[in-house]
This record gives C-alpha cells, structure tokens and sequence, in this order.
C-alpha cells in the first residue's frame, strides 16, 4: 500500500470517528425527555393526593361479624276494657341476631386543608373520623335457635314480633360506644396502611397526624 492509499484510509477513518463524535454531542445536547419519565419524577401536589383519597369514598377498612341474642317478654295485661281483645298470658322470645358492621372512613370528608406537602416530599395527612361504612343483618334465623313460649289465648310469636326483636338489637348494636370505641385504633391503622403503600409508589413519604 503506497502513501496516498494509506492518508486516504487515515482520512476515511478520521472523517468517521468525526462523524460519531457530532452524532453523540448532537444527542447530548438536543435530547428531548421521556414524558412519561418526567411524570414518574414529578412530585405529586395537594390536588393530586387529594384526589386520590377522595376516589376511595366511603373506604370500609375493618370488617366484625357479631352475634346477640334478642329477647323479647310480655307481662299479662288487658289491653282494653273490650273483652274482645283481652290478651290474656304471657309471652316470651329468645332469639340470635347476626350481624356484619363495616368501619372505615369517609374520604369524601376530606379536604385540601387536611394535606401539606413539604419540600422534601413528606406529605402530612388529617384523616377524617372512622365511622360506620355500612351493616347487615342477617334476615333469615334458624328456627330451632329460636325459644319461644306463648301462655294462655296467646298466639305463636309470629314473624312480625321476631323482626322488632331485630330491630331493637340492632338499634342496641349501633348506639354500643364501646364496641366502636374498642375499633377506633385497628380502624385508622387499616386505613392508613393502605394509603401509605400507595401515596409511597408516587414518591411521597406520608406522616398521618390526629
């Protein structure tokens, strides 16, 4: 290989280590960002927090299935001067009530006041109160756990009679302090838990204040 073969050969190889070199410093100093990277990256505002907790509404976070036993008695007594409808005897009822109380919070309660968002990204969160969710009562009641006794022209305690049963439990049940009470810290710990897991995937640290 002569002289000129070989500064052409060096010519070639140095035009193409330039034209690297310009394509590499071309995208260094032109790269256009991922948007969707940019948007991992971004720290959340209050609005976007605020959405995300109001999305869950009414979230039910601590579920207690319970049983109580109804009891249902009624003394001897004339009810009119009308011998006609005379209730003479007595009548007795004992019977189970189960039922399902949800707890949790009302998210649809909270609002932007509630949340502050610092600049290292911490994010501190008044949660509203717990609260009953929702409950059921069990309609249907197994006969042969039923006691029941009916004194003399008495009739059978009947379907209507165990269904105020019911409903006197279920009153009793709802207006209990201490069973919702004895809840309040498992109630609040679920809830937060939850929305500690998913306010830390969009890079938040949260601190949930009382």
């Amino acid at each position: 290989m002569n002289s000129l073969d070989k500064r052409t050969l060096r010519n070639y190889a140095l035009a193409l280590v330039g034209c690297v070199v310009v394509v590499v410093a071309a995208q260094l100093l032109f790269k256009t960002a991922d948007p969707v990277e940019e948007y991992l990256q971004k720290t959340p505002d209050k609005q976007e927090v605020l959405g995300l907790f109001q999305s869950k509404a009414q979230l039910a976070t601590t579920e207690v299935t319970l049983r109580r036993m109804g009891i249902y008695d009624s003394e001897t007594r004339l009810a009119t001067i009308n011998p006609a409808n005379w209730r003479l005897g007595r009548r007795a009822c004992i019977m189970p009530v189960d039922m399902t109380i949800k707890y949790g919070v009302d998210m649809r309660k909270l609002t932007a006041a509630d949340i502050v968002i610092d600049t290292s990204n911490v994010v501190r969160i008044h949660l509203p109160e717990p609260e009953v969710i929702d409950y059921h009562v069990e309609m249907r009641t197994d006969r042969r756990e039923v006691v029941t006794m009916s004194g003399w022209l008495r009739d059978e305690v009947g379907e209507q009679t165990m269904q105020t049963i019911k409903n006197k439990v279920v009153d009793e049940v709802m207006a209990d302090s201490t069973l919702f009470n004895s809840l309040r810290t498992e109630i609040q710990g679920n809830t937060r838990a939850i929305f500690r897991s998913m306010l830390q995937q969009m890079g938040l640290k949260p601190v949930f204040t009382n």
